[in-house]
């Protein structure tokens, strides 16, 4: 059963005229014959059979021509469908994300993103994860863009902003009234680190290397929200950008004076082959956002 056979069953269907159906098909009328022939060998049964010498549908004509008709639907539907992926206008688009990032910076996006008329048929799907795993996720192929704060190099990764980091600390510690505090004023506190796969610690032991200070680690948490979880017991104190659940806890977020406590977030994607036109579009306009040179 081919879908040419399918096309010529629909309209001889409608036109009931062997003919006139040829004609309307552009093809010669043996060919049509041959094929609805061919069609009923394979069936089993006849579609078509005579009234009052008119040709008519038989009963297993009409039953075949309902499903006849949803699945040329179905297949319309489904060009079009590419059609508009194509030209980007479609589709789902896969964005993995760290945590700190969904406050504030994952909503921009989306916000502006849909207030654009063309891309309401764009659709968001989101993973969070650590930065390590947002990278083996693009490689994998099970996301299409990345917003982390790490690059490597099988990635493509553009920088969008930097992240200013936080000291933070239980509403107890006596460092909660300052509005801002010095890196020497902290050096010597009991700290609760992310564990050492984390990009984050990676940039905190760098930085303190070249203060020239070895922190006095109390626990390794493995995300955010466990580091959050010793400060708020008083068991320590952190540094984290902000995070969603920070005013959820009764802890503190503290400015850091000393420069280096930012970090860089970063787009990234994998660049081995082209990305499909949604997730082009949706990386564009997130670089277009910050004012970054657009990819093709």
């Amino acid at each position: 059963m081919t879908l040419l056979q399918l096309q010529y069953f629909q309209i001889l269907a409608k036109v009931l005229h062997y003919t006139n159906a040829a004609k309307e098909l552009h093809i010669s009328q043996p060919t049509l014959s041959y094929a609805i022939a061919e069609l009923e060998k394979e069936l089993g049964v006849p579609l078509f059979t005579k009234k009052n010498k008119k040709m008519i549908l038989s009963p297993y004509g009409v039953a075949f021509l309902d499903y006849v008709n949803q699945a040329l639907d179905t297949i319309d539907e489904s060009v079009e469908h590419l059609k508009a992926m194509k030209q980007g206008d479609s589709g789902d688009v896969r964005i993995g994300y760290i945590y700190s990032t969904s406050a504030s910076l994952l909503p921009e996006i989306v916000e502006k993103f849909k207030e654009v008329k063309e891309n309401d048929s764009i659709n968001f799907k989101f993973t969070q994860n650590l930065q390590h795993g947002l990278i083996d996720s693009l490689k994998d192929g099970e996301i299409d863009l990345a917003i982390s704060a790490n690059t490597d190099e099988d990635v493509v990764s553009v920088p969008l902003l930097e992240q200013e980091l936080f000291l933070i600390v239980s509403k107890k510690h006596r460092f909660a009234k300052n509005k801002t505090v010095k890196f020497e004023d902290i050096a010597k506190e009991s700290f609760i680190f992310l564990d050492e796969d984390s990009g984050l610690r990676s940039q905190l032991d760098k930085e303190f290397a070249k203060m020239k200070v070895k922190p006095r680690i109390f626990a390794e948490a493995h995300e955010c929200s466990g580091a959050l979880q010793y400060v708020a017991n008083n068991s320590g104190v952190t540094i984290l950008p902000h995070t969603p659940n920070v005013a959820e806890l009764p802890v503190k977020q503290v400015k850091i004076s000393t420069p280096g406590f930012t970090r860089q977030i970063y787009l990234s994607w994998i660049n081995t082959k082209a990305p499909m036109p949604p997730a082009r579009k949706v990386r564009n306009f997130i670089l277009s956002m910050f004012n970054k040179p657009k990819e093709q």
